[in-house]
């Protein structure tokens, strides 16, 4: 039980040192002019966002783990490595469908702030990552 206290105290370390302006080092220069001109209230929406897709990514197979675990495999913790094996498979083969909305959410998101707003910069225009054209 104490490795999970562990690792959820060096999480909160480092979101509390870490910069918010920035979020990725794959973030385009557009992204990176975006976030640095972020009101509070529009940073707050955004690491909610964050901190929301974070949880659904992590709950949903650790939730599934923990309750099928023990009624397939008998045990929890199988379970739950069950998961965490089966998870990325499943991301893999969902990429197609899934990341394109996503991308489109987080480009109306970033577009309906108060400064892109103001320079006219709308959601299509907004590469997300330095490698996209």
């Amino acid at each position: 039980m104490i490795y999970y206290l562990i690792f959820i105290i060096i999480l909160l370390v480092v979101v509390i040192l870490s910069d918010t302006n920035t979020w990725s080092p794959f973030q385009s220069e557009q992204v990176k002019e975006i976030c640095s001109r972020m009101t509070r209230g529009e940073r707050r929406a955004a690491i909610k966002r964050g901190a929301l897709w974070g949880l659904l990514i992590g709950i949903i197979p650790g939730s599934i783990g923990l309750i099928c675990g023990p009624i397939i495999f008998r045990s929890a913790l199988l379970g739950v490595m069950f998961c965490a094996l089966i998870t990325p498979l499943i991301a893999f083969v969902l990429w197609k469908k899934w990341l394109p909305h996503v991308n489109k959410s987080q480009q109306t998101f970033l577009a309906s702030t108060e400064w892109a707003r103001s320079q006219g910069i709308k959601a299509d225009g907004i590469r997300l990552f330095s490698w996209q054209k």
